[in-house]
This record gives structure tokens, C-alpha cells and sequence, in this order.
């Protein structure tokens, strides 16, 4: 099957599928490609602010062999290139803050469910300068973190290395150059002409 798509979703897709081992490559990771897991735009609640637990949707999760990747992924048609330099806005570094605390608190313990995982870390945590309650028992949210966060612990045997990463998906390096992006990010740049058609990008399942 072909799936035809556009921006920056699409591109997403059609990197995760036909372009991880380049990813891996350029993060100086040679796991097998076989062997890794991805979340595809994990959901943790569109909702933000310090009285929301929801912190916002992460455009990939890559667990290779030893690491876990949180990614962003930004295209060349994009207008928050500003002369080379891609800076994330807040609330996309603060989610990555979130979700690194949440991992690091899971490996601390064997916590059967989200209740007794409240009960050991507390109703509240703190990030940038934000206090932020964690996601409420019995949540849809709560569920959708416990099942990444089962996923994450069966897939390693001890608290793996955690990066952030922002993947630039380009029609070729003069379409719209990157030299810079936010601090504590490393920049991994996928060109996708080879598989575009004008401004479409073919994936095939």
C-alpha cells in the first residue's frame, strides 16, 4: 500500500519507516533497526499550564538498544527557521523535561499501577521553574503514560541514556539550511527528496 501525505506529520512517518537506521547512524547508534521500538506522535493532553497535568504530544519516541530518543521533527517548509537558527518554544522543551522525569522516576521502583506510583513520587512535581501536578488516577492520561512507561522498562534492563533530538526533514540542503537548533537538542537532518513528488511525500506500508 502507498500513503500519500503532506508536512510535517507525513514526513515524520516516512522517516520513522524507511530512514531510522540513518537516524541511528547520525546519533552515532548502531543498534539493530529490527530490534528498536517507536511511538509514532504520543499524546500526553493537549491541554497545558501549571494546574493541568497535560503537557502535549511528542512527534516520536525511539527506544534503540540502549538509549531513548524524544523527538521533534520540523520540515524545510517550515516558518520557524529564523536564518539557520530552529529555537523551540517552551512548551516543547518542557515537555521533554516531563516525560525525562517520568522515566527516571519509573525505573526507581515496580509500581503495579498508576496509584502506587502517586503515592511514592507525590501529586506534584516541578519543571522550568513550573510546578505541575502529575497525571490524576484513573486518567486516560495516567493510562497512556503507564503503557509507554511499562514499554519503556521492559525494553531495558536499567535506566538508559536519554536524549533529545530534533529531526529536520529537508528537500535537499538548500532548501532551507539548518545550522542551529535549542540547546540540550541534537540536530539530525533527513533529506526526503528521493521519495517526494512535488510537495508530497509517498510512503509505502
Amino acid at each position: 500500500m502507498e500513503i500519500i501525505g503532506y508536512g510535517e506529520d507525513a514526513l515524520t512517518l516516512w522517516a520513522i519507516k524507511n530512514k531510522l537506521h540513518a537516524i541511528l547512524q547520525e546519533l552515532n547508534d548502531n543498534s539493530d533497526v529490527s530490534r528498536c521500538k517507536v511511538f509514532f506522535r504520543p499524546s500526553f493532553g493537549r491541554r497545558g499550564g501549571e494546574k493541568s497535568a497535560q503537557f502535549g504530544e511528542f512527534d516520536f519516541i525511539i527506544l534503540s538498544k540502549e538509549r531513548i530518543y524524544l523527538g521533534e521533527s520540523k520540515w524545510d517548509g517550515s516558518s520557524e527557521n529564523k536564518n539557520g537558527i530552529l529555537e523551540l518554544r517552551d512548551e516543547q522543551k518542557f515537555r521533554h523535561e516531563v516525560m525525562k522525569f517520568y522515566i527516571c522516576q519509573w525505573f526507581k521502583g515496580d509500581f503495579p499501577d498508576w496509584s502506587s506510583f502517586v503515592r511514592k513520587v507525590g501529586k506534584t512535581t516541578k519543571h522550568m521553574g513550573v510546578e505541575k501536578p502529575l497525571a490524576p488516577v484513573g486518567s486516560l492520561l495516567a493510562s497512556n503514560l503507564q503503557t509507554l512507561l511499562e514499554t519503556i522498562k521492559s525494553h531495558f534492563s536499567s535506566l538508559p541514556e536519554i536524549r533529545n533530538i530534533l529531526l529536520y526533514l529537508h528537500k535537499g540542503e538548500s532548501s532551507n539550511p539548518i545550522s542551529r537548533v535549542s540547546k540540550d537538542f541534537d540536530l539530525v537532518k533527513i533529506d526526503y527528496s528521493q521519495d517526494s513528488v512535488d510537495n508530497f511525500i509517498r510512503i509505502v506500508i
